[in-house]
C-alpha cells in the first residue's frame, strides 16, 4: 500500500488531493494494523490466573492455640490462618449475631475452590470470645430469641447451636453458630459459607451436595477442638441438617 502513495506525485491539484487522502487512510488503516497486533501480543503474554482446586501437596496440617483462652484445633492443609480481623474477612459482617464486645480470636480461610465453576465465595471458619459476659446471652448468640436448635459436645464442653442465613437475590450467607459459657465469658465458633451472585455471571448455583462437603470440611475443623482445662477425646461434629431457605428467583421485566 505505502508504494502506491508515491505514484501521487506530480499530478494536478484534484489529483494530489485526492492522493494525500488516499495516504491518511493508508496510514490509519496501518495504525490500527498495528495497534491490534499490539493487543492481540499483549493479551497473549498476560499470565492466566488458575485457582487451585486442591490443596497443593507441600501444605501441611498446622495447630492453632489460644493460650490466653486455651483453646486448640488443627487446621487442615490448604487453609490459612489470621489472628486479626480484616486480614481475609470482614467479621462483623459474617458473625451478625456477635454483641460489640465479642473479641475475634482467629479466623481459618479456605485458599483453595473444590468447585470452580460454582457461586462458592469462601468458607470462613471463626474462633471467638466475649470476656464479660451471660449466660443467657451466650446462648442468645446462637439462637437469637427462639430456643437451642440443638446442643453437643465440643472438646469436652457442652455447646449451643444455631443458625444464621441471610442474602438477596444475588448474595447469601450461611452461618452456623456454637456457643459455650464458661466463668463468665462465651465462647464462640461460626462456620461460615458465602456465595456471590451468579445470575449474569455464568456460574452455577451450588447444589445441596456441594455445599454438604463445604460445612463437612469446616465441622471437621471443629471436631479437632480441645480445651486446655478439660482432657477428653476429641467430639465429631456431624454438618448441620438446617433447612436452608431458598432465595427468590431474579425477576425479569416483561417485554415492551
Amino acid at each position: 500500500m505505502l508504494s502506491r502513495t508515491r505514484e501521487c506525485e506530480g499530478r494536478d491539484k484534484i489529483l494530489n488531493a485526492m492522493c494525500a487522502m488516499f495516504q491518511r487512510n493508508v496510514r490509519y488503516e496501518i495504525t490500527l494494523l498495528l495497534m491490534g497486533l499490539s493487543v492481540v501480543a499483549f493479551a497473549q503474554q498476560q499470565p492466566r490466573i488458575m485457582v487451585p482446586t486442591s490443596a497443593a501437596a507441600e501444605m501441611k496440617e498446622q495447630d492453632f492455640r489460644d493460650p490466653q483462652f486455651g483453646v486448640r484445633f488443627k487446621v487442615p492443609p490448604g487453609w490459612e490462618i489470621a489472628r486479626h480481623d480484616h486480614e481475609v474477612s470482614t467479621f462483623r459482617m459474617d458473625a451478625r449475631t456477635a454483641p460489640p464486645n465479642l473479641q475475634m480470636r482467629s479466623v481459618v480461610s479456605l485458599e483453595f475452590n473444590p468447585f470452580p465453576q460454582t457461586n462458592l465465595a469462601g468458607a470462613l471458619f471463626y474462633f471467638s470470645v466475649e470476656k464479660h459476659a451471660k449466660a443467657a446471652e451466650c446462648v442468645q448468640q446462637a439462637t437469637g430469641k427462639g430456643e437451642p436448635a440443638d446442643t453437643l459436645q465440643i472438646g469436652g464442653m457442652n455447646f449451643v447451636h444455631g443458625h444464621d442465613e441471610h442474602g438477596g437475590v444475588c448474595v447469601e450467607a450461611r452461618d452456623e453458630i456454637y456457643t459455650a459459657y464458661r466463668k463468665g465469658a462465651c465462647y464462640r465458633f461460626d462456620l461460615e459459607l458465602n456465595t456471590f451472585c451468579a445470575v449474569s455471571s455464568g456460574a452455577a448455583e451450588m447444589n445441596d451436595k456441594q455445599i454438604a462437603d463445604i460445612e463437612a470440611r469446616m465441622t471437621g475443623i471443629l471436631s479437632t477442638v480441645t480445651l486446655d482445662w478439660i482432657k477428653p477425646g476429641l467430639s465429631p461434629v456431624a454438618p448441620s441438617s438446617t433447612q436452608r431457605k431458598k432465595l427468590p428467583a431474579p425477576t425479569v421485566p416483561d417485554a415492551k
